[in-house]
């Protein structure tokens, strides 16, 4: 992260697509196509291994090049080539920059490459493989799968022909024209604390450029890929910027905001400028206003450069609708019979999984003439269903969606004012977001608190995914990583699978609500698996914890197979890591929550805070799991905590959770220096926990895939505590059980012996929910020696 002043991870050697010209360089005119695809030259930078470079190169990521010890410079150079197999020129450099021509690679070296256009670059970190790590690293990492991640965006990173078409070229100036922007000012009475008051109307003449950025993308679609650039400095309008509707991007066409270039959407809330397009809301599917940047089953597409994309969301403009301020309509109204599009209709329609096809709203509730469907690999535009009804939509789009697209790249660019979610990879596979600055503080104007829904980066139900080198202060979610709602996340949704989170810094400026830097949910329930997040920085006033994990009995899916390492939390209103199995449901239907929550897996090494971090705070903020289905396998250790609390603190309440490790973990008062050092592992049972019932006995087996059957519909459990670890355990320490969804301890009695013996139980199988099993919990805790052991019954 270069220039943030972070010394104690090595930084991001990464630099950015250049597209301004040098010197010789081979260069079209702008607007115009030197002819056929294959006669461009390529701007591609990224690098892959050949095939038989395994024995000195290990990994080629998006950012790092890794090789094995004694790796040399020659070696180096020989053992690459371009992933498009273009004529690339490499040079390797030492950490001052100096040309390194021969000798052994070091650690932060970097490989430069230049791009056959000429004028294209990037930076490589060059690094030394260590053959102990997988050792080091024992199941807090799996090395192989990141660096699979890794290599695989790295090698589909788009690369686009040398074809740069300008949109302030002559080819594309009759499509520019005079529009008028309708947007507001203000509320009559001239005091948004007045909330019923109406809004204040304004309007301005602009030049609108949408005609022409999209005539310069079908261009260099049509010639087989290229740039389409925005450069600073060219646009008619006054304050030097380009207004735009929504912009559609097509396969091979990196959109390139140059420096200095800045692009302002429409502030017009009508498909005139945002046409209906299929895209989600809050995890459902729907057809709605498009994105500002939108992408439907495109390859190869990319957003990069240094400019600034402004959505020009405010108070009064987009922002109403969150709440139905002024006399707008509130999306946030639950009804399942209003008048228009907002959160009850739209989660009826996921719990009746409504085809999506007749999911449709609009600017003022017209049926559009056609919709988009996906059909294979192909976008085909059909009319809506004969019986589709449309409604007037309250959901405000995204800034940036890639819809059921593959290998995207979105860089360097300046990302502020945005009306709803900012980066939103949605059923896509292969996405690189590098590089980002995004700013979006919704505390700023009227209300300090609930102004929010402006995540970061969103992906959802993604494969395939590095986040890196990015800033984002936010008044919500940094990155949220989601996978579909409900219905529609189970029945049309895949899992957000396989992503790295790295060298970048999540700040939050709202003080008002309890958004973290990287949450999972509440929106899994297509799954969320296999998350790498390391190597960044976490503060800002308003951050309530680094990783918050969201999900409930609605939901279905599992949270799993989460690793952090090598992080720093600067401060925290609320813990580093929240744990949340009954997070509240937007629109709730009876007879639904029929799932287990799900969180397993979740592992944290060297996660540090500073010495100003938050005090009073926790490791974990515990909110709630299940008995019948607590989060399982969580691991923490090698870690400095500074805070005036203590890690049993955040388990006093709920204790639901199975299979704590705690392995040199020390917490440090801040105002004493006094340390506690914590390592605890698992209470156990003996393998003889039994159901009985008059003189039958059946052994109860402790694994989700069997249920075993118990004597009769009321019976006891007996068992025993293992002692071994924690002779102490019977003075000091509980035995409490629990059964399907009480949250009432059936009462036990525990002997010298650690053996125990519960009341009676009685099983009750006329439940919605019931299926066919039941659930035994045994919870046992003594400090933070914690475990829960559960048992599927059913009775004979």
């Amino acid at each position: 992260m270069r220039g943030r002043g972070r010394r104690w991870t090595v930084a991001l050697a990464v630099t950015a697509l250049v597209v301004t010209g040098t010197p010789g360089a081979a260069r079209a005119t702008p607007g115009e196509s030197r002819g056929d695809a294959t006669a461009h030259r390529s701007s591609g930078t990224v690098v892959v291994a050949k095939p038989n470079a395994s024995g000195r190169i290990e990994t080629v990521g998006t950012s790092t090049v890794t090789v094995r010890n004694g790796t040399t410079v020659q070696q180096v150079k020989a053992q690459i080539r371009a992933k498009d197999d273009s004529r690339q020129n490499y040079v390797v450099a030492d950490k001052d920059g100096e040309e390194k021509r021969s000798g052994a690679v070091v650690d932060g070296d970097r490989l430069q490459v230049a791009a056959e256009d000429g004028q294209s670059r990037f930076t490589y970190r060059l690094a030394i493989g260590d053959a102990h790590a997988q050792q080091k690293d024992g199941v807090y990492w799996n090395k192989d799968l990141y660096d699979k991640i890794d290599q695989t965006v790295n090698a589909n990173t788009p690369v686009f022909n040398d074809n740069r078409c300008d949109i302030t070229s002559p080819k594309y100036a009759g499509l520019v024209r005079r529009v008028t922007e309708k947007f507001y000012v203000g509320n009559q009475a001239g005091d948004p604390a007045e909330k019923t008051s109406p809004l204040v109307a304004s309007s301005q003449e602009v030049w609108y450029y949408t005609d022409a950025i999209e005539a310069a993308i079908r261009d260099c679609h049509k010639a087989g890929g290229g740039i389409v650039v925005v450069p600073a400095g060219g646009s008619r309008n006054a304050n030097g910027a380009y207004y735009s509707g929504a912009i559609t991007l097509l396969s091979n066409v990196n959109l390139h905001v140059d420096t200095g270039a800045v692009v302002k959407f429409m502030r017009n809330k009508t498909n005139e400028y945002y046409p209906v397009v299929l895209t989600s809301y809050e995890g459902t599917d729907l057809y709605n206003f498009s994105p500002l940047i939108y992408a439907l089953g495109q390859t190869n597409i990319a957003i990069t450069g240094g400019g600034t994309l402004d959505g020009q969301e405010d108070m009064w403009n987009w922002r109403p609708w969150k709440k139905g301020y002024w006399g707008e309509p509130s999306v946030e109204n639950k009804s399942l019979d209003a008048p228009y599009g907002e959160n009850g209709i739209l989660n009826e329609m996921n719990f009746q999984d409504v085809p999506i096809t007749k999911r449709v709203f609009t600017d003022d509730g017209h049926m559009p003439a056609s919709i988009p469907v996906i059909d294979g690999k192909t976008v085909k535009h059909v009319p809506p269903p004969a019986d589709a009804v449309a409604m007037k939509s309250t959901f405000r789009p995204q800034f940036i969606e890639t819809n059921h697209s593959r290998n995207v790249l979105i860089e360097d660019v300046k990302i502020r004012n945005t009306p709803f979610w900012i980066v939103h990879p949605l059923n896509s596979q292969n996405v690189l977001v590098r590089n980002l600055d995004i700013y979006s503080d919704k505390t700023k104007d009227f209300e300090a608190t609930g102004w929010n829904n402006d995540d970061g980066v969103d992906p959802e139900s993604c494969e395939n995914v590095v986040l890196e080198g990015n800033h984002v202060t936010t008044s919500d979610d940094g990155a949220a990583i989601k996978a579909g709602r409900n219905v529609n996340g189970r029945l049309h949704r895949g899992p957000s699978e396989n992503l790295i989170v790295r060298d970048s810094v999540y700040d939050n400026d709202n003080i008002g609500t309890y958004s973290a830097a990287v949450s999972m949910g509440s929106e899994m329930s297509g799954g969320i698996r296999n998350v790498f997040i390391e190597h960044n920085e976490f503060g800002g006033p308003g951050l309530a914890m680094i990783l918050k994990i969201k999900t409930n009995s609605y939901r279905g899916g599992a949270v799993e197979n989460i690793y952090l390492r090598h992080n720093l939390l600067k401060a925290a209103r609320s813990a580093m890591v929240q744990l949340d199995g009954n997070y509240s449901e937007t629109v709730s239907f009876p007879n639904a929550d029929v799932f287990n929550p799900t969180v397993r897996n979740i592992f944290i090494d060297d996660v540090n805070t500073t010495p100003t971090m938050t005090p009073g705070k926790a490791t974990f903020q515990f909110s709630s799991a299940a008995s019948r289905s607590p989060v399982e396998n969580v691991r923490y250790r090698n870690s400095v905590f500074y805070t005036t609390s203590t890690l049993q603190a955040a388990f006093n309440a709920n204790k639901n959770i199975k299979n704590l490790v705690v392995e040199n973990v020390k917490y440090i008062d801040p105002s004493t220096g006094a340390e506690t050092v914590y390592n605890t592992t698992p209470l156990n049972l003996l393998d003889q926990t039994t159901a009985q019932a008059g003189d039958e006995n059946d052994r109860l087996a402790a694994d989700p895939n069997v249920v075993t059957k118990v004597p009769a519909h009321t019976f006891t459990v007996s068992g025993k505590v293992d002692l071994a670890a924690y002779p102490g355990f019977v003075s000091g320490g509980t035995v409490r059980i629990f059964v399907d969804r009480s949250t009432t301890a059936i009462p036990v009695t525990l002997s010298p012996d650690g053996s125990f013996t519960s009341g009676p139980i009685t099983l009750d199988d006329d439940q919605y929910w019931y299926v066919d099993r039941h659930y035994v919990a045994v919870n046992l805790f003594n400090g933070i020696n914690i475990n829960t052991v559960v048992f599927p019954v059913e009775a004979s």
